[in-house]
């Protein structure tokens, strides 16, 4: 009898061991909330943004900020600071880099539980013309949506403590935040003609290859995903996950670039056939944008002197950040903003320069 009482005694101090353990776990980790879930950061606890997966969800609902750079990499260099300082903004980064239309859409829904002043945003083809409900990478659900009971993947996960002791860490040392600089990328080793080239060397020979059996057994020279109208139904798609935010929120001042691809990039786009039919989404897309009167576009794919010097890319479109500055510049100053009246100048010019371009001056020796 006593060795069943000593068993049973045992058994309620492992228990509620446990149960104070995942009590104390689950408290520090919601105190500490690296991941913003709950509530901004308490206890001097600094604001450090370095992953876009976890943290944008938390980072959108509970931050303080008025306006928000949202979208993709070519995001990341901008630096909230210039915006806050200059334009009179008060800014959070929340770039997701390789972030697709369903991404955004995931992301206004957290930015808009409260009413914003601006958006600065990117578009770019690829987000056009991709799946519209495919997200570019499975995101952690719990995170995004209102169910409480999901939490426990959250509050009671060994990496999410181990974060929550470095911020406290962090705190004690005293870290600033980085809202400014999160998420940038900007050594000057990542750039240059070498680094852009060798970057797609391998693709464009696949390309060639492509394109020669597709010529010698007659086929149509365009590796297509489809037709044109197929396309545009797709487009519209992906903007369909964009513009119910737009519309509801008259408000909010969009401000969308659609960033400066080099001319590594049209080369592809010429190899595949595809040339014609990307300037036409583009145009499908710059037409439904600017039919809102709270959206402003930005237009830079036609910066000829920019987009034919390698010197400027890593790959055929990230640009060095130093052009991020001028973009801002740009918005800053109003220029680069397209129009009713000149959208279609800007595109003809891009499909006139990338149609008649010679591509061999980018690989000569």
């Amino acid at each position: 009898m006593e060795d069943k009482k000593t068993f049973y005694r045992l058994g309620r101090y492992i228990l509620v061991c446990f149960l104070g353990g995942m009590l104390l776990t689950g408290g520090f980790v919601a105190v500490t909330d690296p991941f913003y879930h709950y509530h901004a950061p308490w206890l001097g606890i600094p604001i450090v943004l370095d992953n876009a997966v976890y943290q944008t969800a938390g980072a959108a609902r509970n931050l303080p900020y008025d306006s928000a750079i949202v979208g993709t990499s070519m995001t990341e260099n901008f630096h909230t600071g210039w915006f806050d300082g200059e334009l009179g903004w008060k800014t959070m980064k929340l770039s997701y880099s390789g972030a697709r239309t369903d991404d955004l859409k995931a992301i206004f829904q957290q930015i808009f539980v409260r009413e914003r002043k601006y958006i600065f945003m990117d578009i770019n083809a690829y987000q056009l013309t991709g799946e519209s409900t495919s997200p570019y990478v499975d995101r952690p659900e719990y995170l995004y949506d209102e169910n409480l009971w999901n939490d426990y993947q959250y509050v009671f996960s060994h990496d999410v403590l181990v974060l929550g002791l470095d911020r406290v860490l962090k705190a004690l040392k005293g870290v600033a935040d980085n809202v400014d600089s999160a998420y940038t990328w900007e050594e000057d080793n990542l750039f240059g003609r070498k680094t852009a080239l060798d970057s797609c060397r391998y693709t464009k020979e696949l390309m060639l290859e492509a394109k020669k059996k597709r010529e010698e057994g007659g086929a149509v020279a365009a590796l297509s995903q489809g037709t044109l109208d197929e396309k545009l139904r797709v487009c519209r798609e992906n903007l369909e996950n964009i513009l119910p935010f737009i519309e509801g929120h008259e408000d909010t001042e969009f401000v969308i670039e659609i960033p400066p691809y080099s001319m590594l990039y049209w080369e592809q786009e010429v190899l595949k056939g595809e040339l014609e039919d990307t300037v036409a989404i583009y145009r499908y897309a710059i037409e439904t944008l600017l039919s809102y009167e709270n959206v402003k576009i930005y237009y830079f794919q036609d910066e000829e002197e920019l987009i034919t010097n390698l010197e400027n890319y890593r790959d055929p479109s990230h640009h060095r950040p130093e052009y991020n500055r001028y973009i801002f510049e740009c918005i800053r100053d109003g220029r680069n903003l397209l129009t009713r009246e000149n959208y279609e100048g800007h595109l003809t010019h891009m499909y006139e320069l990338a149609r008649d371009f010679d591509y061999e001056t980018l690989w000569a020796p």
